[in-house]
């Protein structure tokens, strides 16, 4: 072959090559909707620290301070996934924006809080019996209305307080801490930035045995898609890789939760930091009765109106 037909050649197999790089990182893409709670900074870190990047994800975080804004998002289409809670994948699937789970940030155990029940510092409410009848602000058709009712049913005090739909959790902390309401559910690390302000804990989630928060992905047309199976695959493994990362130096990742604005000066010597822990976060999904419990607190408060999605559905079915 003659040197100059050889040079063309080559130039031609370079750009070929340049453009289907470009084509594949664009396909690569993801834009992912997050709320300000502490196990969102799974995402956060894994972007900070190139493991998205190192798997071929470019992601992109779009910060929302409630789940109701970023829903719309999600059913307008602007979103390729988020970091929400069973609840809101329900409402999506059956409002037309299916989706499917692929990972669980937080989960409920005995080793760690995710939610809790505070009293505002200037209320004289010391126990639960002492708050009966009063004020608890929540995001109405949230994962923190279900908790507040599962926490209550524990203590055998359902419907013992007047719940306040205060959707915008900035809000929400301040009518908490100047006392134009007597108590709130909230998620950490905010939980941890009301304690060190003087508000009190009376219950927390520790004894509750589910999945609390989610990350979802924008469900494919086609059910059998091997592009979005493979994408989901990376995504997964990099939340994998960065829960061991986050594990291995907890002072260094609560660091970062303040960089990236998770976590306040005044909340952090509060608070007792996340951790990842197998079998359940990051890389296990919600099982069929973990659905069907947030179904059933669904169905009671005429949440959903059609039935429950199958678990294939619904939940990621990774390929081993």
């Amino acid at each position: 072959m003659p040197l100059m037909k050889r040079f063309l050649v080559g130039c031609l197999a370079l750009v070929a090559a340049l453009f289907c790089q470009q084509t594949t990182l664009a396909a690569d893409a993801m834009k992912i909707g997050v709320l300000p709670a502490a196990d969102s900074l799974l995402l956060h870190a894994a972007r900070e620290d190139g493991v998205f990047s190192a798997h071929g994800l470019d992601v992109e975080l779009v910060p929302f301070q409630s789940a109701l804004e970023l829903g719309a998002a999600m059913r307008a289409g602007s979103l390729d996934g988020h970091f929400g809670d069973i609840i809101n994948v329900l409402m999506q699937n059956e409002n037309g924006a299916p989706q499917l789970i692929v990972a669980t940030t937080s989960h409920s155990s005995p080793k760690a809080r995710f939610f809790g029940l505070a009293v505002s510092p200037r209320s004289s409410a010391q126990t639960l019996e002492e708050l009966k009848g009063k004020s608890c602000s929540i995001g109405r058709a949230t994962i923190v209305d279900f908790v507040l009712d599962a926490l209550l049913e524990n203590e055998g005090a359902t419907g013992s307080l007047e719940k306040r739909d205060i959707r915008q959790i900035p809000v929400r902390l301040q009518m908490l801490l100047s006392g134009q309401i007597e108590s709130a559910l909230l998620p950490e690390p905010l939980l941890s930035l009301v304690e060190g302000q003087g508000a009190r804990v009376l219950l927390d989630d520790r004894k509750l045995r589910l999945p609390l928060a989610v990350i979802a992905l924008k469900k494919p047309e086609r059910a059998d898609d091997p592009a979005f199976a493979d994408r989901a695959s990376r995504f997964r493994a990099a939340l994998k890789e960065e829960a061991d990362r986050v594990n291995a130096d907890p002072d260094a990742y609560k660091t970062m939760m303040q960089k990236v604005g998770l976590l306040s000066p005044k909340a952090a010597p509060h608070y007792a930091m996340l951790r990842f822990e197998d079998p359940f976060t990051p890389l296990g999904l919600p099982s069929e009765d973990d659905i069907q419990s947030y179904a059933s607190w669904m169905r009671k408060n005429r949440l959903l109106k059609k039935g429950v999605p199958a678990l294939a559905d619904i939940v990621f079915q990774e390929k081993k």
